[in-house]
């Protein structure tokens, strides 16, 4: 290869990078869930007796659990948002949220989080599992999995249920679509709550 030839390719790989680095990058976005204050339910409204309630494991599938938001445009498609992202871990935030409404719904301060102290044992403790927390811009914000219920001493189950949530969006900006996934939060606490509230700690009456 001549002299000639050799400047020729420098030339055009300086310009390309060139091109390439000058071009603008819009800056990303992060967002976080949202808590949603409800009211005591049925049971817990004027209850005289505190409840300690303890929140967790909480599981995500690996390919939600990263700081890109992930949406799911076809059912064996999954789309990483390049620039919009969550503000800390995923997980970690759906148990600050999912503590927080459940405060407000069982009139309680005493929600700890997974994995708690010897002095810190809960009465009941509450279990999730997320099969999806993705869904479409614009068209539907969808969580489903299962949630358990278990005595806080004795580990016993005291109910379980599977949970299928859509919610649409308010338009097709991923800021929508957060708002969306949190007010799908807010229905999901709302049901551990009033089963929560139905149930009395203990194994002995339990098959």
């Amino acid at each position: 290869m001549n002299r000639y030839r050799i400047w020729t390719m420098v030339a055009l790989l300086l310009l390309t990078g060139g091109c390439s680095l000058g071009k603008p990058t819009r800056p990303s976005e992060f967002y976080v869930l949202s808590a949603e204050a409800g009211t005591p339910v049925a049971g817990r409204a004027h209850a005289a007796k505190p409840l300690a309630l303890g929140l967790g494991p909480i599981e995500l599938p690996d390919i939600l659990d990263r700081p890109q938001i992930v949406t799911r445009p076809q059912p064996n498609r999954i789309t990483l948002a390049e620039y919009d992202r969550w503000g800390g871990d995923l997980r970690r935030d759906l148990a600050r949220v999912l503590s927080q409404n459940l405060m407000s719904r069982l009139d309680t301060d005493s929600v700890v989080l997974y994995p708690w102290s010897v002095s810190d044992q809960p009465e009941l403790q509450v279990s999730i599992r997320f099969f999806r927390f993705d869904g479409e811009l614009g068209k539907a914000a969808r969580l489903e999995g299962v949630w358990r219920l278990l005595d806080g001493r004795d580990g016993c189950e005291l109910a379980a249920r599977r949970f299928r949530i859509e919610e649409r969006p308010a338009g097709g900006s991923y800021e929508d679509f957060v708002a969306a996934m949190s007010h799908g939060v807010a229905r999901l606490s709302q049901e551990i709550a009033e089963r929560v509230a139905a149930v009395e700690p203990g194994c002995a009456a339990q098959p």
